[in-house]
């Protein structure tokens, strides 16, 4: 079975307006009944005109869009309502002329407040008073004058009749307009607000009512023409309900002293029946007008009054739940002192409200006035601009707290900063956290880099012997050899290669070799400047890079080296072990201007040496070479 989707459920939009028709009709037809009934005076007069209060509650109701089935209604009902009284062309002129009164009331009404309209708000209520009551009643009032005044012929008043029709229909939009939206818009509210007592409460007002309108009633006199007890005692009990029950039980109150007070009016022996019945009449439509303006406008004050009273709880009970600390400060007193905090201010700070009320933020800061996000907090208040930084607070204990601080200005109707609102967020967690994570990368970094020097040294350097290496030799012989001919300096090296260090192998075995390789390598560097090279080349071979030396010089280092090495005796548990060594040097620009020159003439004179018979030096000089 196929389900029907929701645009084959929609009620025919024919339909609809048509049951729009038939609702607003009736209401406005009863309306006219009542109007004609049971609000007109003896001579004709109509105290209250209320039909036109039924079709414009209906514009105010529904959507623009529906608007256009009101047209049918209003003429249909105005024209059955007058046609036993008045001609047809009187009828529709009528009919006409309310339209154009509530069209033009509703139209400016919905063009200030919005789609939905609602009696919600003082804003709203004046928008209503002066269009619709005001402005659209008067300015109809100017056309149905004009139709009594056809009726009637040249003898009519037409001022009296634009009155007449003026505070008639004004007063009709004043009383039962605010009733039937209020009414429309919010009975759902209404019904779940009434309890046992509120329904109590709403008995004694209307006993209350009725009592005092029979007594009114009773007391009526015929022969001064006047009010023994006055209808405006009636208006305690409408200000009474806008207090207790909001606008719908002023709205409510206001129809009922209207029905009261139109009752003992026309019905009681006051004062319609006395010498000045339009004066009475007048007297009556300006009461019940102020009483309508009063009561409404009271229920609609104590309405925003208690909306503005549940934002302001809302607001204070939203800074006093959030996790942050929040303060307020007055920025039109001098020095912008501290009005209010929230109970986290308290917790964070060490700080009761007491002590920080009248202060201002400085007493935070411990005297470190100079931060830079304390100078950016304080430029911004000097220029009524928001700001977020980073400041450096202090507990009342004296402990320091990372604070977010984020500053907004609050200002006026009129544009002026008037207060400052503060969140101040506690990083203090946090940056301990960044902080102690940075000194962990800074360790890490460190450990990092100092692998990577141990990586480097062991990259350079020869593991047995601890000397450079072959690699690293090189590298910096190129780099030694670069600056000396940039710096028109002398570079020299030295070749060495231990005597019968096989045979040393063979006797005592490899292991006692390495240690005769360390001893030997060790006894070098004692005889070197810090600013040479020594470096193990390959088996028993070393060399020695001597910058900023000539070979004469190279000469006498590696005699020195030849000679402690000849005089060195090695021991090794019960063996002691003796080392010759022979040498070569050469020296740059004398022997070569590259290491592969330097580095052969050197091997040269080392095999040199060892064939003059080993355990010496063999040098170059301008005239050849030489034995040392």
């Amino acid at each position: 079975m196929p389900i029907p989707t929701r645009q084959q459920t929609q009620r025919p939009q024919w339909l609809i307006g048509l049951v729009i028709m038939t609702v607003v009709g009736l209401g406005y037809f009863a309306g006219a009944w009542l109007g004609v009934t049971q609000t007109i005076s003896p001579d004709g007069q109509a105290i209250i005109w209320p039909p036109n209060a039924v079709a414009l509650a209906a514009l105010l109701l529904l959507p623009v869009h529906r608007w256009a089935w009101i047209i049918p209604a209003v003429m249909a009902a105005e024209i059955i309502a007058d046609i036993p009284a008045f001609p047809l062309w009187a009828a529709v002129s009528f009919g006409l002329v309310n339209l154009f009164e509530v069209f033009l009331a509703a139209s400016l009404v919905r063009w200030f407040t919005g789609p939905r309209f609602d009696f919600d708000s003082l804003a709203r209520g004046g928008y209503f008073l002066l269009f619709g009551p005001l402005l659209a009643a008067g300015t109809a009032a100017l056309l149905g004058a004009g139709v009594y005044r056809g009726l009637a012929g040249e003898e009519a008043e037409y001022l009296a009749h634009w009155q007449m029709w003026w505070f008639g229909d004004a007063l009709g939009l004043l009383l039962l307009t605010p009733l039937v939206v209020i009414f429309a818009r919010q009975w759902r509210e209404m019904l779940h607000a009434w309890t046992r007592w509120r329904l109590l409460e709403a008995s004694a007002l209307l006993l209350l009512l009725g009592v005092m309108g029979m007594v009114l009633m009773a007391t009526a006199g015929v022969e001064d023409g006047g009010h023994p007890l006055s209808l405006v005692l009636l208006l305690p009990l409408v200000l009474w309900a806008a207090a207790r029950f909001g606008v719908p039980g002023a709205a409510a109150l206001v129809a009922l002293v209207t029905a009261t007070a139109i009752a003992r009016t026309l019905y009681g022996a006051w004062p319609l029946h006395g010498e000045d019945p339009n004066g009475a009449i007048l007297a009556l439509q300006e009461f019940l007008a102020v009483t309508a303006t009063v009561g409404i406008g009271v229920g609609l004050l104590l309405h925003e009054i208690e909306a503005q009273r549940m934002r302001l709880h809302l607001f204070e009970r939203t800074m006093e739940s959030t996790n942050d600390a929040v303060i307020i400060t007055d920025a039109r007193r001098r020095d912008d002192p501290i009005i209010w905090v929230n109970d986290t201010f308290e917790t964070l700070f060490g700080y009761s409200r007491d002590e920080v009320i009248g202060r201002n933020c400085r007493l935070l800061q411990h005297g470190e006035e100079d931060q830079d996000g304390v100078r950016k907090a304080r430029d911004a208040l000097r220029l009524k601009q928001p700001v977020k930084t980073l400041v450096r607070n202090y507990r009342r204990d004296g402990q320091p707290l990372w604070i977010q601080l984020s500053l907004a200005p609050v200002g006026d109707s009129r544009g002026r900063v008037t207060h400052f609102v503060g969140v101040l967020h506690d990083l203090t967690e946090l940056k301990h956290l960044e902080e102690k994570l940075e000194r962990r990368v800074a360790e890490r970094t460190e450990a990092l880099q100092e692998a990577n020097r141990r990586l480097e040294r062991i990259a350079a350097t020869d593991p047995l012997t601890g000397v450079a290496n072959r690699r690293q030799f090189m590298r910096q012989a190129k780099r030694e050899l670069a600056r000396a001919q940039r710096n028109g300096t002398t570079l020299s090296l030295i070749c060495l290669d231990l005597d019968h260090f096989k045979a040393i192998n063979d006797v005592h075995g490899h292991q006692v070799g390495d240690q005769v390789l360390t001893q030997v390598a060790s006894t070098m560097e004692q005889n070197l400047r810090p600013s040479d090279l020594l470096a193990r080349m390959g088996g028993e071979e070393f060399q020695v890079l001597l910058p900023d030396s000539d070979i004469r010089q190279a000469g006498e280092v590696a005699e020195r080296i030849r000679a402690t090495l000849h005089e060195l005796e090695i021991r090794l548990c019960d063996t002691v072990v003796k080392v010759t060594v022979s040498v070569g040097c050469a020296q740059m620009g004398l022997d070569g201007s590259d290491m592969d020159s330097l580095m052969r003439i050197g091997d040269q004179r080392l095999y040199e040496a060892k064939s003059l018979g080993r355990d010496r030096v063999v040098t170059g000089t301008a005239d050849g070479v030489h034995a040392i």
